[in-house]
């Protein structure tokens, strides 16, 4: 056989070859806020908690024989009087956290298959760099710390965050991948979450206005506190005293109640009823065991961000049980090709896109166009059951996922 025509099929053969690694799921942050952003990320392979029979990313800051699989988080101060150095299991992505320059910064995360996680924002208008690898932010709730030095950091290792804006994605489970923007914890900066083009299968899914669709919202709620709501009690300010988050009710009634009771969370009515907690519990525990529905409309209306944040975040969690206004869901468009999303601070000042995501520099997405919901839809099927807030309210057990 003629050699450059054998070495034409060679060469042909090599591109014909398919990749050995498995599909991957990818997360494209950009930033166009003014100042910088730290991205905090948490998350790991699903598994079934057998208590409750729910399903969960990896375990993070457990001990061994908690549950598998598991996420490997070095260096963090894991549980109250770090236990556990969670020094098993997958790694976590990106360390745990990474740095958007303003205005232009872009990263890309790959996650697995079948990854759940959580992810928080940062301003550099309450948080400092020392280039060194800490971060210290003036607000206590968004710092992470290390357990070998005891100072915050960028890469949080494994630890969340709380008093920020918070997004979450649950891919492949039945197939199905689940995502939503939340201010359940509070507000900082504001977030949209929505798919790379070409990436999602919306059919089958119900309702259609949140199969594939926009999550979140452009609007920055910072500086728009309702004046019938107590601004001692919920607005945040960094050390200059300029307001930079709002704590949603559940917030600010954990942080009195650890306040009252020396840093114990004791049974306390407010708490239990903002965040949603026995008795209060979902529409589906009211009409099954006949508890009491946990419902806004009961809260003391000068803590009651669920109004606020619904009134300008339609598109995202206002509360814990805000599920049928605020649960989005996609699928993978085939087994090849996995789902992408895009995750946008400060949306409202971005420019027009023009070409799909890159990796290591900032480019804009051809517009989605799909339409956009700004009143309650019906749920037409049932949706993920939420994780109420437990426990004690700090870093290290705040964002527990809403599905």
């Amino acid at each position: 056989m003629n050699e450059r025509i054998l070495l034409s099929m060679l060469l042909l053969a090599t591109f014909l070859i398919i990749p050995v690694s498995a599909a991957e799921h990818t997360i494209q942050f950009q930033n166009h806020c003014s100042y910088d952003v730290s991205v905090v990320i948490v998350g790991g392979q699903q598994y079934l908690n057998p208590g409750d029979n729910k399903v969960y990313g990896a375990c993070q800051c457990l001990p061994d024989s908690t549950c598998t699989p598991k996420t490997n988080c070095p260096a963090v101060a894991c549980g109250e009087g770090n236990k556990n150095t969670c020094s098993k299991g997958t790694p976590l992505v990106d360390n745990g956290g990474f740095l958007l320059a303003a205005k232009t910064g872009t990263h890309t995360s790959t996650l697995e298959k079948s990854w759940q996680g959580t992810f928080w924002p940062r301003s550099s208008s309450s948080c400092t760099s020392d280039g060194k690898g800490n971060y210290k932010c003036d607000q206590e709730l968004q710092n992470c710390r290390a357990y070998y030095d005891g100072q915050p950091k960028l890469e949080c290792g494994g630890h969340g965050i709380a008093l920020a804006t918070k997004g979450e994605i649950n891919f492949d489970q039945n197939g199905i991948d689940t995502y939503d923007i939340s201010a359940v914890d509070g507000f900082n900066i504001p977030m949209t979450m929505e798919l790379v083009p070409g990436t999602k299968n919306a059919s089958g899914l119900q309702p259609p206005e949140y199969a594939c669709t926009k999550a979140g919202s452009d609007h920055d709620l910072i500086g728009e506190l309702w004046s019938n709501l107590s601004a001692d009690k919920l607005e945040m300010k960094n050390a200059a005293g300029t307001p930079i988050a709002i704590r949603s009710a559940c917030a600010y009634a954990s942080a009195l109640n650890l306040q009252k009771n020396n840093g114990m969370d004791a049974l306390d009515a407010l708490t239990n009823m903002t965040c949603c907690r026995d008795p209060w519990g979902s529409a589906q525990d009211y009409q099954v065991h006949g508890n009491m529905k946990c419902d806004p409309d009961n809260w003391p209306q000068d803590i009651n961000t669920a109004r606020f944040f619904k009134h300008y975040f339609p598109l995202g969690y206002s509360y814990a049980y805000d599920d049928s206004t605020s649960t989005y869901t996609c699928q993978n468009i085939n087994a090849d090709t996995l789902t992408q999303y895009i995750v946008t601070f400060c949306p409202a000042n971005e420019g027009e896109r023009t070409i799909l995501p890159g990796t290591t520099e900032h480019v804009h997405v051809a517009d989605i166009g799909d339409p956009q919901v700004v009143t309650p839809v019906p749920t037409a099927t049932p949706v993920p059951a939420q994780t109420p807030v437990t426990g004690r309210y700090n870093p290290t057990t705040s964002g527990s996922p809403n599905f």
